[in-house]
């Protein structure tokens, strides 16, 4: 018998069932809508199926476009709110292992004491803006998408505002060791009742979607990916893997509409990418099928695609989706909550250069002698500084992504008082990953001894404007390490130490494996690599000092002997 999604049979009769989600359950005051569809025939069930699916879309759609929240709800968020922040703080403490010295801890048990006392000044001024990125944030994590009464706004803003004293405060007391703290907040300190309701039958919305109108999703996919690239929201390989993305999923759910799509597409989408082999797009044998004959065909040994790959396709299409539901073409992102395990523990998930494998690496002629500039992979007298000499060099000892490395100009090697440091900015033509990618990390000490600072002055005093003006750019993503990339890899298979998934980017790796090991907090490793801190740690980050960064670049220690490289002593 085949079967009929989102029902069960009882006794021969198909019900329909399906999930409330989580931010609306506040509002039905049910986890599930259920009704019956008075009838055995699988066929005719499927179709009721359907309708009632499209119609607690529209319903959901709804409820996320005219969010009113009563005391008891605002009640159950701020209570998700607090244990949220202290859920996420404990993770990061449990999965980095970090130890934090003595002066980072006492810094941060005075970083929390004093929030604790300025968010009670700010409840005392009634300056409830104060709360607003707080706000925002539960309310994107509960889905709650629109704008909410002026009136519960304020008293969600007062309850986040309450509950970060106790935040503040319970911080404070893990950074001494003390991991028992009670809520103060009554809000906080009274027992919850019972948050919802049995389920009732499924509510009849004001109306249902009409999956037949509108602009067909291949020329609205179209559409979208162009207008993203000319506002230079992505980049061009960016626009072009959405195009790819794009292909597979009306190649597999059909050309409709946005708003005739449903859960269950999105569902089947997930399900084949998680099916597909890694090099469906490359291998000769595939070439000319559709994707999912590709699932198919593809053998139980043969290794899929990555839980990484798999959250870009979900994420050029959820991003496809909140457009459509700021236009009113669909009342929800059906791609929005899907969580993809990965197949791998955090720190197996990509290679990093350990000691021996940099002791080979940096042994090899580019950096002990070559025959000459063409002919790199051989052993010589040839010490040529250029670029292939650098850019190993400078990842290793900062911790900076290959493309931060390549497009750095000379005038980005500056000093912070009097600290070196590289200036990552994202002034044109620059282009950065994200907006925490905008940082200062400072030069470590082994490579101004290998002549760093030298060589910038001989590319200022040439009058070039890049520090590594043999870098041209290249790719579909125009980007200046293409080349670079290519030719690396070339290089360590002709040396010899190539491993795949060894690759450039684990010198990235490796830079904050280091770090972790000499005993640097996380909130460091991470505002130095421009990585984002989640939670309330992050604001605790913006406190480092210039001289505290700088100590914690030179804690790297990859234990390689490098002194036959410097130039100086200082």
């Amino acid at each position: 018998m085949r079967r009929v999604p989102n029902t069960v049979r009882r006794i021969g009769i198909y019900y329909f069932r399906r999930g409330v989600p989580s931010a609306l359950q506040l509002f039905l005051k049910r986890r599930e809508l259920s009704c019956s569809l008075k009838t055995s025939d699988p066929g005719l069930a499927q179709a009721r199926s359907r309708r009632l699916y499209l119609q607690s879309e529209a319903l959901f759609g709804l409820l996320r476009g005219r969010p009113m929240l009563d005391e008891r709800q605002i009640e159950v968020l701020v209570k998700r709110f607090y244990d949220f922040e202290l859920e996420e703080e404990n993770r990061q403490r449990l999965s980095s292992g970090v130890q934090f010295d003595e002066a980072n801890r006492q810094a941060a048990v005075t970083y929390f004491e004093r929030l604790g006392m300025d968010v009670r000044a700010a409840l005392a001024r009634n300056e409830l803006d104060r709360a607003d990125n707080w706000v925002a944030d539960l309310l994107g994590r509960e889905g709650i998408t629109a704008d909410l009464d002026p009136l519960v706004r304020a008293k969600l803003q007062q309850g986040i505002l309450r509950a970060s004293c106790d935040v503040a405060e319970a911080m404070r007391k893990r950074f001494e060791g003390n991991y028992c703290h009670e809520p103060q907040d009554a809000l906080l300190a009274a027992p919850l009742a019972t948050a919802f309701v049995d389920p009732a039958p499924l509510p009849g919305p004001s109306e249902a979607l009409n999956p037949s109108a509108g602009t067909l999703f291949s020329v609205r996919g179209e559409e979208f990916r162009k207008a993203r690239n000319r506002r230079g929201v992505w980049d061009a390989q960016t626009t072009l893997q959405a195009r790819k993305t794009y292909q597979v999923f009306a190649e597999l759910c059909g050309d409709r509409p946005i708003g005739g799509y449903v859960r269950e597409d999105a569902v089947r989408f997930k399900n084949l990418l998680c099916d597909l082999p890694a090099n469906y797009a490359k291998a000769a044998k595939y070439k000319g099928m559709a994707a999912t004959e590709i699932a198919d065909a593809a053998g139980q040994g043969e290794e899929r695609l990555s839980p990484r790959t798999i959250q870009r396709h979900l994420s050029a299409m959820s991003a496809l989706w909140n457009d459509a539901v700021e236009q009113a073409e669909t009342p929800s992102n059906i791609f929005k909550g899907f969580r993809l395990p990965s197949s791998k523990r955090p720190q197996e998930q990509r290679a990093m250069w350990s000691s021996d494998k940099l002791a080979k690496l940096f042994a090899s002629p580019i950096w002990s002698g070559s025959q000459s500039a063409d002919r790199r992979t051989k052993p010589g007298n040839a010490m040529i500084r250029d670029h292939r000499f650098w850019l190993p060099l400078i990842a290793v000892f900062s911790g900076m992504r290959q493309e931060e490395i390549c497009q750095l100009h000379v005038e980005d090697l500056r000093q912070e008082g009097a600290v070196w440091v590289f200036d990552i900015n994202d002034r044109p033509p620059r282009q950065l990953k994200n907006r925490n990618a905008v940082r200062l990390v400072p030069v470590h000490q082994v490579l101004i001894k290998i002549g760093l600072l030298g060589y910038a002055e001989d590319c200022r005093a040439a009058e070039h404007e890049r520090l590594f003006p043999q870098l041209s750019a290249g790719g579909a993503d125009d980007r200046l390490g293409h080349n670079f990339s290519k030719n690396f890899t070339y290089y360590r298979r002709q040396i010899g130490p190539y491993q795949p998934g060894l690759d450039f980017h684990s010198f990235r790796h490796s830079a904050t494996t280091f770090m972790s090991h000499a005993g640097i907090a996380a909130p460091i490793i991470d505002q130095l690599t421009g990585h984002a801190t989640p939670g309330e740690t992050a604001r605790y980050t913006k406190g480092f000092r210039i001289e505290q960064l700088k100590a914690a670049i030179d804690a790297i220690d990859p234990q390689v002997d490098l002194s036959r490289l410097y130039v100086n002593s200082g």
